[in-house]
């Protein structure tokens, strides 16, 4: 995919000077869950979160005051949520953990160009393909406002009572399965971009993003069934992934100078012609 991406960007640059890197990067996602359910369920409260995205490939190429690159990476996403009690208090956690491969075609436009440091913005779209998908609770026992779609499910050592109900010690109970995910999810990213050349053939680059996730991550079956028969922990509701992308890389570059440049251009016209002729 990388060298057919590369490829077709090569008769477009022709007559630009370009320079080509490659490397790896590493970085941290902020994640935060939109979920209309959740915003809805008495028992849940906002909570934030730092997760690790351990590795990453990039493949680029600049163009005078543009450039395009591919970097496919492994990420972590969704946003964990304090389980509380009737007057407020953190008894636990709802966490959810969604880990995609996400594979961006990115475009950035210089904004500050100097000799060894660059500011672009940036952009891209990717899909995602799940990994793993996975949604548990944990929490004390204690007492908990359950929604009325939600009481018809409670076990026998639940006991409901007029402020509330009464819940036992749970551990790692899991409310949504790897099955009950969607297998892709669409993203969509803007952000800034800062590329420095810190030795020769050597590029040191930090990227800081926003990106939002265009499809729901739960399977229309597990929401269907939500929706008409409810859950013990889960109220129905629309839900977005949104994230904040933190990464640092590393790069070798290597610039192509003009003969190379105008050798290549008349090749590409030279195969042009035999497929014409």
């Amino acid at each position: 995919m990388l060298p057919l991406v590369l490829t077709a960007l090569t008769p477009i640059a022709a007559h630009a000077q370009k320079i080509i890197s490659t490397g790896f990067f590493t970085g941290l996602t902020i994640p935060f869950t939109i979920d209309d359910g959740i915003s809805n369920d008495p028992r849940y409260q906002t909570r934030y979160d730092i997760k690790w995205a351990p590795v990453g490939l990039h493949v680029g190429m600049d163009i005078d005051d543009f450039g395009f690159f591919v970097s496919p990476s492994f990420l972590k996403t969704s946003q964990n949520f304090w389980v509380i009690n009737t007057v407020g208090g953190q008894i636990g956690k709802r966490k959810i953990n969604t880990q995609y491969i996400n594979f961006p075609l990115s475009v950035k436009a210089k904004i500050i160009d100097l000799t060894f440091f660059r500011l672009s913005g940036v952009a891209s779209v990717g899909a995602g393909f799940l990994i793993k998908g996975t949604e548990t609770i944990s929490h004390e026992p204690g007492k908990m406002n359950f929604p009325l779609s939600a009481l018809p499910h409670l076990p026998p050592d639940y006991t409901p009572d007029y402020d509330g109900v009464t819940v036992p010690q749970v551990d790692d109970l899991e409310i949504v399965g790897s099955s009950d995910f969607t297998s892709m999810q669409l993203f969509g990213s803007l952000g800034l971009r800062s590329d420095w050349d810190v030795a020769d053939h050597l590029r040191v680059s930090f990227d800081l993003r926003g990106y939002y996730g265009f499809l729901e991550t739960r399977s229309t079956t597990y929401l269907n069934q939500l929706q008409s028969d409810g859950a013990l922990y889960d109220v129905y509701g629309k839900r977005r992934e949104i994230f904040v992308y933190l990464t640092v890389g590393v790069s070798r570059t290597m610039e192509i100078d003009k003969k190379e440049s105008k050798f290549q251009k008349q090749k590409y016209k030279m195969k042009r012609r035999r497929l014409r002729g």
